[in-house]
């Protein structure tokens, strides 16, 4: 390639957006809590190219910034775009809905001084699948000249990266037409984590990955099924043994949050944890939480998980209304099973996350604060966390809604699960908002605090986590106005990055 050639240099900046607060401030924390393994993801993919020489000798360098806890430092990034004989690539990854404001307006900056960008993530991708390329906010990107990606690019990177090299980037880049017949990432490079951005994160040794992708159940709230597949697709137990094996050697990473949609459909799940279990038994005291669904599972999948490392399993619970759930095609959830489902994982000694929607269709504020009594007293989790029912661009409540032009709020970096973005049947949007946070607020009281803590007092470590676990969430919720898993510890405020406007 001639283009290729001529460069000495090729750098590549995988960028993690954060999105704009109601003051339109960019959310950015002293250290942040949840990295990002959609960078991770991109990351592994990119130093697999450097390492098969792809592009022959080309020089390749690879930077990676997550907003949320590290400030994106622009103007360097376009020095770097001066630098002779170099080649710079900026690409926004993993955008979700609410952060594509912020991921366009930085696209912007970039673009203004010709630097070439990618964006990507379950917002494009997402909307393309289930609407269309015509949509106006894809349509935006393209008029910016901004490389628009939609779904998965494993076998498919060094494609994207071969045509910006040879100045033959496409505007629109779309592999998930066909969700049967996805990307097999059976043996496709692994996540890798980046010790220089992890460094800005208050658990350094904290790991991400997915070991799978996809989830069989159809949610209509839910845009996994519609971007990743109804088809679970898994990465080989023994590559995930080695890649957190030479993680906990070189870098120390003894903790993983494994991100699966639903870790319990795995076909491999029982073939993970006897990896994870042998890695255990060598000395390398991995732990991790993943997320599972409420039905039905073998019977050793607790006893199994907790064996392997599992200290934490969050739970789609969505409601304890029966209504709520038959009104969003939860079936698989059955209100009676819950408590037993509980005790079973804290039997084995996990401790339990329930995931919580406030705004389905039977909920009232009087309702929302009797169901979270419930949750409380009778479920018994250890942690929630609570959402606003938000329509989300790949998902089929938002497809539908569209198609009978009901009224969703314009603005996407509303779109996070923590604002009303429709209209209620049955509240205000100013009453569900009290719903919500009165949710918070109940739920976190000393009162149940000390209630869960009083539960693990014969768990040293897990006490202590979920006492640090409190600190973060109260923190969070209720003095920051942030929901948990994108907040961090102690805001910081760039008055001269602000939203336009």
């Amino acid at each position: 390639m001639a283009l290729q050639q001529r460069a000495k240099k090729f750098r590549i900046v995988l960028i993690k957006p954060s999105k704009y607060d109601d003051d339109g401030y960019v959310i950015r924390f002293w250290k942040g809590v949840l990295p990002s393994n959609t960078l991770n993801v991109l990351h592994g993919l990119t130093d697999d190219i450097i390492q098969r020489k792809v592009f022959g000798d080309l020089s390749i360098e690879i930077a990676t910034f997550d907003e949320t806890a590290e400030r994106v430092p622009q103007k360097k990034i376009i020095r770097w775009s001066r630098e002779p004989a170099t080649k710079l690539l900026v690409c926004l990854v993993g955008v979700q809905t609410n952060q594509f404001p912020r991921a366009l307006d930085m696209a912007k900056v970039f673009r203004a001084e010709g630097i070439s960008v990618i964006m990507g993530g379950f917002h494009t991708s997402g909307t393309i699948n289930m609407l269309s390329e015509q949509e106006p906010d894809i349509q935006e990107l393209v008029h910016e000249s901004i490389c628009v990606v939609s779904g998965e690019v494993e076998g498919k990177w060094e494609m994207i990266l071969a045509d910006f090299l040879s100045g033959q980037l496409k505007p629109i880049y779309s592999f998930a037409q066909d969700l049967q017949n996805l990307v097999d990432i059976g043996e496709a490079p692994l996540p890798k984590t980046s010790p220089k951005t992890m460094k800005h994160f208050a658990h350094p040794a904290f790991g991400t990955a997915d070991t799978s992708r996809g989830c069989p159940f159809a949610c209509s709230f839910c845009t996994i099924i519609n971007v990743q597949g109804r088809k679970m697709r898994e990465r080989s137990p023994q590559s995930m043994a080695a890649m957190m094996r030479q993680n906990y050697l070189q870098h120390g990473i003894s903790f993983y949050f494994f991100t699966d949609d639903n870790f319990a459909r795995k076909k491999l799940w029982r073939e993970t944890f006897e990896e994870l279990i042998k890695l255990r038994d060598e000395g390398i005291k991995v732990s991790f939480m993943m997320q599972v669904d409420l039905a039905r599972k073998p019977k050793d999948f607790v006893r199994l998980a907790a064996r392997a490392g599992c200290t934490q399993v969050f739970i789609g619970m969505e409601s304890v209304n029966p209504e709520n759930l038959k009104a969003e095609g939860k079936s698989q959830n059955n209100v009676d099973e819950y408590r037993q489902i509980i005790k079973e994982w804290h039997d084995a000694g996990v401790v339990v996350h329930a995931g919580y929607i406030i705004g389905l269709p039977w909920d009232s504020k009087d309702q929302v604060s009797s169901d979270i009594r419930f949750l409380m007293d009778e479920v018994g989790p250890d942690q929630a966390s609570f959402f606003m029912l938000t329509p989300l661009p790949g998902s089929h409540d938002h497809r539908e809604m569209k198609k009978r032009g009901d009224w969703m709020d314009p603005d996407f970096n509303k779109r996070d699960s923590f604002h009303a973005t429709i209209q209620h049947p049955r509240m205000s949007a100013d009453e569900w908002t009290e719903a919500y946070e009165d949710a918070w607020k109940t739920f976190y009281s000393k009162e149940y605090m000390t209630r869960v803590l009083a539960r693990w007092s014969n768990h040293p470590k897990s006490y202590w986590n979920l006492m640090s676990v409190f600190f973060w969430y109260k923190n969070a919720a209720l003095i920051e106005k942030q929901h948990p898993m994108v907040a961090g510890f102690f805001r910081l405020k760039d008055r001269k990055c602000r939203r336009p406007g």
